[in-house]
């Protein structure tokens, strides 16, 4: 599957990105497809308390983690397992949700799994990222 980077206007400047549009699922409740970062440089996906809300995921029993951003501030997440859809592809994927991600996206895809799952191939040179599930 061939996605080509999104441009982003003001962030910080206009730029280009490696987003894809992924479904989010989990039981009987799915979200539209959201733009998600690819982010190689994260060790889980994070989302937004938001996205664990469209989902109705109950996390008031979860014991909440640390997890750290790049510049090593530490915040509150919560894990899970969902599901995603990309291409018309289903994983079951641990995810980390937060109402502190200081990120203009409501998910950033991360290794843990996904890119276990998955062939990834960035190709900035021209502006196209390529994605192959992988049969495990």
């Amino acid at each position: 599957m061939n996605f080509p980077y999104t441009t982003l206007s003001g962030i910080p400047k206009d730029t280009k990105r490696p987003l894809v549009p992924i479904k989010f699922i989990h039981k009987d409740k799915s979200t539209l497809p959201i733009l998600s970062l690819v982010d190689s440089g994260a060790d889980y996906s994070y989302l937004t308390m938001e996205v664990a809300n469209l989902l109705e995921i109950d996390l008031s029993q979860v014991k909440f983690e640390k997890s750290y951003g790049i510049n090593g501030s530490a915040f509150l997440c919560y894990p899970a397992r969902i599901t995603i859809e990309i291409g018309g592809h289903r994983l079951d994927i641990p995810v980390r949700f937060s109402n502190q991600l200081n990120t203009p996206f409501k998910c950033v895809l991360g290794q843990e799994d996904f890119f276990s799952k998955t062939i990834i191939v960035f190709e900035r040179y021209k502006w196209n990222l390529d994605i192959k599930v992988v049969d495990n």
